[in-house]
């Protein structure tokens, strides 16, 4: 007498096909089924739109969690913002100008030259995302001081509200978080994917953890609660030494890869992003307990912003010329040259 498991199961495939399947074989087809549709979701995560919503939708959740104050709302907050000189973000964005048009005209050279060749060198394309990742940085840095510089109220701010007399009503500038949002992504797939060659899976990780302990440490301005603001502070140092921890394992597989490859080349560009995010971080800390004015955290976190900014661009220009020379070299040596052997004539005597 046949188990009850092994009672045929009956599948339609359609009205003139029909197929007797046992039970055991039909419940080991779905679960393979079930198990090679699992990865789905995580292979989603390793796109760039899924990083880009599940930013937002963190974003969005968070924010109305908190619902703080615009800083047009609260006098106090007004005030301090209008202490604050702006001359500084007026010289950072002329400068930022200059960098901006300078590589916007690089990458139009390089494309108009290399149109040609895209068609026979796919490789070519590739090439030039660096630099197209690189104009959206600095036009995105260059907007964010220019707010700062044309605004004439602080809409681009937000009032803190974290329980302290001395703390409450200072401004917190949302738009430096949007930025940090925007760029700093950018920043690690310039650092992870085309600096260090690493996969689009090692670079998720890292990034949405980025991108969550800045979402957090915005949110701690707004915890009215001691100890619930230490905590969330504690977990974005937590976030962001892991996240670190990830970059630096790029360091080691590319050098596992790349045994004669130097510290100061192309590693170069992850180190100093960890060192500067540790600094903001540092900084951060210190505006939390009031160690630091609001002036000198915006400061600060001005000079950060560039100076990433430009490491990136100065270790590209060095790597768009050693990727170019790579390319050339591995023409030369792939294309097959044919040599013919004749004999040389003797040149005629030319009478003078």
């Amino acid at each position: 007498m046949p188990h009850e498991f092994d009672a045929p199961r009956t599948i339609f495939g359609s009205a003139q096909s029909v197929q007797v399947v046992p039970e055991a074989e039909f419940l080991e087809e779905v679960e393979v089924r079930v198990v090679k549709s699992s990865p789905l979701l995580t292979t989603r995560l390793h796109e760039p739109c899924a990083w880009v919503a599940i930013t937002m939708i963190l974003a969005l959740i968070v924010y109305a969690s908190v619902r703080p104050e615009w800083c047009t709302d609260v006098e106090r907050c007004t005030a301090a913002r209008a202490d604050i000189p702006y001359i500084y973000h007026a010289c950072t964005a002329s400068a930022l100008c200059a960098v901006l048009l300078h590589e916007i005209a690089c990458l139009c050279l390089a494309c108009r030259a290399a149109n040609s060749a895209m068609r026979i060198i796919h490789s070519i394309r590739e090439t030039l995302l660096p630099s197209v990742f690189l104009c959206v940085s600095f036009l995105v840095l260059f907007f964010e001081n220019i707010v700062f510089v044309i605004g004439t109220s602080p809409w681009h701010a937000h009032s803190m509200r974290v329980g302290d007399r001395k703390l409450d009503g200072e401004p917190v500038y949302t738009v430096i978080y949007v930025e940090w949002l925007v760029n700093v992504p950018i920043l690690l797939i310039l650092a992870g994917k085309y600096a260090l060659s690493r996969p689009t899976a090692e670079i998720a990780r890292p990034l949405l953890v980025t991108n969550a302990y800045i979402i957090l440490a915005w949110t701690a301005h707004f915890i009215p609660s001691s100890a619930g603001r230490m905590a969330t502070v504690a977990a974005c140092f937590a976030m962001y030494a892991w996240s670190s921890y990830d970059m630096i394992r790029w360091v080691t597989r590319f050098h596992s890869d790349h045994p004669d490859a130097k510290l100061f080349g192309r590693p170069f560009l992850s180190m100093s992003l960890i060192v500067i995010f540790g600094i903001c971080g540092m900084v951060y800390l210190c505006r939390q307990y009031g160690a630091l004015s609001t002036s000198t955290e915006k400061m600060c976190f001005m000079v950060m912003d560039t100076s990433s900014k430009l490491l990136a661009s100065m270790a590209f220009a060095g790597l768009r010329s050693s990727q170019y020379h790579n390319m050339l070299l591995r023409m030369a040596v792939n294309t097959n040259t044919v040599f013919q052997r004749q004999l040389r004539e003797e040149e005629p005597l030319m009478d003078w």
